[in-house]
């Protein structure tokens, strides 16, 4: 098999959609002899932060010596930008390979899904590579996602807000009982969660024997300094680190840095004092595509940011206040699309009052909005708002550059990534 064939057969399986359960998946390892038994895991959940928790914590098993595999969704560059080992996606033939074992271990009666595929494609790549220590994200909630099929070192639930109701549940204890599915006996579990959230994580870690850090009470990331990128203080479980710099940008980024951290102490144990420096100055140098990524684009401001909920909104517009000091209380063009399903409405609410001027656009996706449908919801929330249907993502983001304002690219990782890809070809350099 080769790689084009490898993608079409992956996409023939989005028709079947979403199907929550574990069988599959354990019929499918049990047929290519268990990749995940002797792999080590750190797994992660949470509705926002993921993506960099997980970023930041393989930098730094990587800067610790250890193989290190990681394991997103979506990535950029591909399907096989989902599954890198020590910062590299694997290659197109060893993508295609692994995919050719994974569809012969199939059941055609029952097929996978797209996610279970490339989840199994990931595990057999880890194991072929020797991979020592595994980042491991889940895509949806946690109880009956794909990846909960592995028995973890240490877990995490990075946060919990409303995201996939239709699936995970209508209130936020809902979401947290499904996301809490990660939590094994007696494998610790770190959580930034909060109030009702939080405590149905505690009662999970309760019944289950494992130890619960809480961010904010056992171990704390403190802003002491934030320009584009973020200084800070960590107060953690063994270690202390009075000074640490970040690469990602955005003050959410603390409370995701305290995950990862925590994460590491809780794994790795007493890291010698030379080995924790080296953790830590590798946080410096984490990117994170399409999550509050900031260019200059000949000298004008321009964010990439896949924020797809309401939660990931607010958090964005957040960064944008302190980023965009001075261009105004609504200086910022946006370019917009988002999957039909979605919380569009109250996406909207959070970022358009900082708007001057929107332009939106289809997700390339199946599951894209009508961009007139996302047009007539801006209409309503700010009827005063110039606003613009552009028939691609190419020319929206051409329009926005032809004006002087701050630009913000968000709300869809599929259409975040286009955009990206355009304006890294016009010269696009990393804001400074």
């Amino acid at each position: 098999m080769q790689y084009e064939e490898a993608v079409r057969y992956i996409s023939t399986l989005r028709r079947f959609g979403m199907k929550p359960g574990l069988d599959r998946m354990r019929r499918i390892l049990s047929k290519l002899d268990h990749p995940e038994s002797d792999l080590c895991f750190y797994h992660v959940a949470g509705t926002n932060g993921k993506g960099s928790v997980c970023a930041m914590l393989a930098a730094m098993l990587t800067a610790l010596g250890y193989r290190t595999g990681l394991y997103t969704s979506p990535g950029l560059g591909g399907f096989n930008g989902r599954v890198a080992i020590d910062g590299a996606p694997i290659s197109e033939p060893e993508f295609a390979e692994h995919v050719e074992a994974v569809r012969r271990a199939s059941d055609t009666s029952d097929p996978p899904t797209e996610f279970e595929v490339l989840t199994a494609v990931a595990l057999l790549a880890f194991r072929s590579a020797g991979v020592e220590r595994v980042v491991w994200e889940t895509g949806l909630g946690g109880r009956l996602d794909a990846t909960n099929v592995v028995w973890p070192h240490v877990t995490a639930i990075t946060n919990v807000s409303y995201d996939h109701v239709e699936i995970l549940g209508p209130t936020l204890v809902d979401i947290a009982r499904e996301k809490a599915g990660i939590v094994k006996p007696g494998v610790p579990v770190v959580t930034a969660c909060a109030d009702g959230a939080y405590r149905v994580i505690e009662r999970t870690a309760a019944r289950r024997g494992s130890r619960l850090v809480s961010v904010g009470r056992d171990v704390q990331f403190t802003i002491t300094g934030a320009g584009v990128r973020l200084r800070g203080a960590y107060r953690g479980l063994f270690r202390d680190a009075p000074s640490v710099r970040l690469g990602l940008c955005g003050e959410h980024q603390a409370q995701n840095a305290a995950v990862s951290l925590a994460m590491l102490e809780l794994g790795e144990g007493r890291i010698a004092e030379a080995n924790w420096e080296r953790a830590l100055a590798s946080l410096e140098r984490v990117r994170w595509p399409l999550r509050c990524e900031v260019f200059d684009v000949g000298g004008r401001l321009v964010v990439i940011d896949g924020a797809h909920n309401e939660e990931g909104a607010r958090t964005l517009a957040r960064a944008l206040r302190r980023l965009g000091k001075g261009v105004g209380a609504n200086g910022w063009r946006m370019v917009f699309a988002a999957f039909a399903d979605k919380d569009v409405r109250g996406m909207l609410a959070q970022m358009l009052p900082l708007a001057c001027d929107a332009l939106m656009v289809r997700s390339p996706h199946p599951r894209g909005a009508d961009p007139r449908a996302l047009a007539a919801l801006a209409c309503e929330i700010r009827p005063d708002l110039s606003i613009h249907v552009m028939s691609s993502i190419e020319d929206a983001v051409q329009e926005a550059l032809d004006h002087p304002e701050p630009i913000v690219v968000w709300g869809n990782l599929y259409m975040a990534e286009l955009a990206r890809n355009t304006i890294i070809a016009l010269g696009a350099e990393e804001w400074q």
